[in-house]
């Protein structure tokens, strides 16, 4: 009587002839709405309704009585028993309807709002794992960053305080020359906190729209960055042509921070090698004093990247590469370092392409700043 009554191509419908056999098929049949009746042999509805909402997992499953019983005292068992409805033989169609359907809705806006509530609770646990993250930064890492330039700063003064009587002009002003950098250098790291502030505890959302060309990007900045050291560095450029999925911000940021940490740890008489690869649909980025870390023949990563993971304490890195780790992340690439030693450290990142593409000619020219 109930499959003639409701349709068939909104419903899916499972039957159970007794109240055990429901409560053994419930995993089975997952259901959105239960129509129990009341009168049954052994185990009556009431009883029946009173185990399912006594189950954790089935209690927001609403359930509608269908009983011949129609006095107040035995609809008030109903709803003492946990029904959320209830409907009286003999059934109408357009109110059996009318009651599942309404049924239907109250499931859906429960599972709903147990999805969002399941969110809510993802992004806490994210966020809360984003604040360990964050002070264990600044109770490790930033501290001896700011001290650096700010100990530089007071040093350099109070030395001019103690000796200004005894100094020329030139000498005064080299030691105004160092602490304008250390100031600079601070400024550039409350810079970098706040960025890091912002990829830590904000959500890591991809700009998958925005796609940029890291060749000529990369080839700027290191030029750039090059001539600000004297005597400028040679530098050897292997890059392959890419479109990669990344904000141009970020690759910017990225290019900067890494060339910064090769120019200051390598000595500006030895070359250094800039590499920009294709490899696995990834654009494979690092810088070296080496020019054939990549064997060419091979592109399995696991065969061409020989790094430790002996170096696994990320509190020993600067503020700056940790927003290199952040950005990667939210692209979900790789942040690797190569097995040198502590002073002569080479970060690896990996950036999604934009698209499929074979790799093009080799760049390989060598500019004397």
């Amino acid at each position: 009587m109930i499959e003639a009554l409701l349709p068939t191509e909104d419903y899916g419908l499972d039957y159970a002839s007794s109240g055990q056999e429901a409560i053994a098929a419930l995993e089975t049949f997952d259901p959105d709405v239960i129509l129990l009746d009341v009168m049954m042999p052994e185990m009556d509805g009431f009883e029946v309704c009173q185990r399912i909402k006594a189950m954790p997992q089935w209690q927001s499953v609403p359930i509608i009585m269908v009983t011949a019983l129609s006095t107040k005292e035995d609809l008030s068992r109903c709803l003492a028993a946990g029904a959320d409805d209830f409907i009286c033989k003999p059934v109408n169609s357009l109110e059996l309807r009318a009651r599942v359907n309404s049924m239907v809705r109250i499931k859906k806006q429960h599972d709903r709002i147990q999805a969002l509530s399941k969110l809510q609770r993802n992004n806490i646990h994210t966020l809360e794992n984003s604040l360990s993250e964050f002070r264990l930064d600044l109770a490790v890492g930033f501290p001896n960053e700011l001290n650096t330039a700010l100990n530089s700063i007071l040093d350099n003064i109070g030395l001019m305080q103690k000796n200004l009587g005894q100094m020329s002009v030139l000498d005064a002003n080299d030691v105004l020359t160092l602490v304008n950098q250390s100031a600079l250098k601070l400024d550039r790291l409350n810079q970098k906190f706040l960025f890091y502030l912002q990829l830590t505890l904000a959500p890591k959302e991809r700009k998958k729209h925005q796609i940029c060309a890291p060749k000529m990007l990369i080839n700027q900045i290191a030029i750039v960055q090059a001539s600000q050291f004297k005597p400028s560095p040679k530098l050897i450029f292997d890059l392959e042509d890419a479109d990669i999925a990344v904000t141009p911000s970020h690759l910017q940021y990225i290019v900067n921070e890494l060339l910064d940490n090769a120019l200051t740890a390598f000595h500006t008489e030895i070359p250094i090698c800039i590499h920009g690869k294709v490899i696995d649909n990834s654009f494979h980025f690092w810088i070296d004093k080496e020019t054939s870390l990549i064997d060419k023949n091979n592109s399995k990563l696991s065969q061409i990247i020989q790094f430790n993971s002996g170096f696994d304490n990320e509190t020993e890195l600067g503020m700056g590469l940790k927003i290199v780790k952040k950005i990667i992340e939210i692209y979900d690439g790789l942040f690797l370092i190569a097995n040198t030693n502590r002073d002569n450290l080479t970060i690896y990142v990996t950036l999604p392409l934009a698209q499929s593409v074979a790799p093009q000619e080799n760049l390989a020219t060598t500019i004397n700043n």
